[in-house]
């Protein structure tokens, strides 16, 4: 006779937060929605573009159905033209395919080793007289720490800037939030990101005139009050539920981003004395939105070997910021027409296939941090 296996508990790397109160106001709400019978281009869209507009400090936000729509839609008010925008390569591919949807050429670019985001020297070597704009990733949810001196650099170069803020919806640098440090920010509100409307994203930016052109373009090219197909559009609109849900999350972003900066400190305390560890942090004056916690491990091999232990021993599910990186990627090397791949990327070949994310977010409580973290140092002794 054989032992019956333990049960392991699963315990994910990433879940959406409602609290019981705002589940209940969230039904009520979604009745008074399916009853009204207005399902699209309502008072909800309205009531949470304004909050998010508040919460990040910009005249303009606008809702539409995705992140990588909130992008596109950006780069196509820049009138890209086969220009070219630079991209880290460590992000989602979706960053770059947005240039290539709005008829640029995504350069990709290196990344600094301390923060995984891109810096200002490894945007410097990508610029060519074809440069028309940059895209920083803010990975994991931490501002890209160069983000001023790139914004300064890409004043005087005449570029554009856009913050893809995917990661970091209430992470702020210096008093002032990711959405609202260059001439746009896009975020997503996928299910796995600090606030979710389901899918989603939105557009920030103090541009009136951006403002204008993404209202119309989300909705077949017609301006708001106008009846007329007055510019290239399409349906990238979202919808009234989704807002409902967009409402509750912004309200509570803050909340739920207080329960992940406590269980970072956790891992902080816990895991960062551990040698062999390294641990990314935010520099001094910066709130992090812990959309992932990254570890970087001496090698890959024993980056792979924790990951396999801590979900087939512990049931504790991983994951990287992003591997393999984008300029790696079957679509990127087949297609050298669609995106363009100039120098070595040294570092993210080095860092990113070393990185492993632990569990964060606001479904976590204590006693299952400290679970992570026994089992983290636990696997590392037998692989050290």
């Amino acid at each position: 006779m054989t032992d019956t296996p333990k049960l392991i508990r699963k315990i994910a790397s990433s879940q959406p937060y409602f609290p019981a109160e705002e589940v209940d106001w969230i039904l009520d709400e979604m009745r008074t929605v399916l009853e009204s019978g207005v399902l699209t281009r309502g008072p909800q869209i309205s009531t949470f573009e304004r909050l998010f507009a508040e919460y990040i400090g910009v005249k303009e936000a606008i809702a539409v159905s995705n992140g990588t729509t909130a992008l596109e839609i950006i780069l196509r008010f820049y009138e890209l033209s086969g220009a070219e925008v630079i991209v880290p390569t460590n992000t989602f591919l979706a960053s770059a395919n947005a240039v290539i949807f709005a008829g640029g050429l995504p350069v990709f670019c290196d990344i600094e080793r301390n923060s995984l985001c891109a810096g200002l020297q490894e945007i410097k070597e990508q610029v060519t007289e074809r440069t028309k704009g940059v895209i920083l990733v803010h990975i994991a949810g931490m501002i890209c720490p160069e983000i001023d001196a790139i914004r300064d650099f890409c004043r005087s170069a005449d570029l554009f800037l856009i913050e893809d803020a995917a990661h970091a919806h209430g992470a702020s640098w210096k008093g002032r939030m990711a959405g609202n440090l260059a001439d746009a920010g896009a975020f997503s509100m996928f299910p796995t990101k600090p606030m979710t409307t389901g899918e989603g994203g939105m557009i920030t930016t103090n541009d009136v005139s951006l403002g204008k052109f993404a209202r119309a373009f989300r909705s077949h090219g017609v301006y708001e009050g106008s009846a007329v197909h007055d510019i290239l559009g399409h349906n990238y609109r979202t919808d009234e539920l989704s807002a409902v849900l967009g409402v509750s999350q912004t309200r509570t972003l803050d909340a739920s981003l207080a329960v992940r900066q406590h269980v970072a400190e956790q891992y902080r305390s816990e895991l960062g004395p551990v040698d062999g560890l390294e641990l990314l942090g935010p520099p001094s004056g910066m709130r992090h939105a812990y959309y992932k916690f990254a570890l970087v491990l001496p090698t890959k091999d024993q980056r792979n070997a924790m990951a396999g232990a801590l979900k087939e021993k512990h049931g504790i599910a991983t994951g990287t910021v992003y591997w393999p990186s984008c300029h790696m990627q079957p679509v990127v090397t087949a297609r050298p027409d669609l995106y363009a791949v100039r120098s070595s990327m040294p570092v993210a070949e080095d860092v990113l296939p070393r990185v492993l994310c632990l569990p964060i977010h606001a479904r976590l409580n204590g006693e299952v941090t400290k679970q992570v973290i026994h089992a983290v140092k636990a696997e590392w002794r037998l692989l050290s």
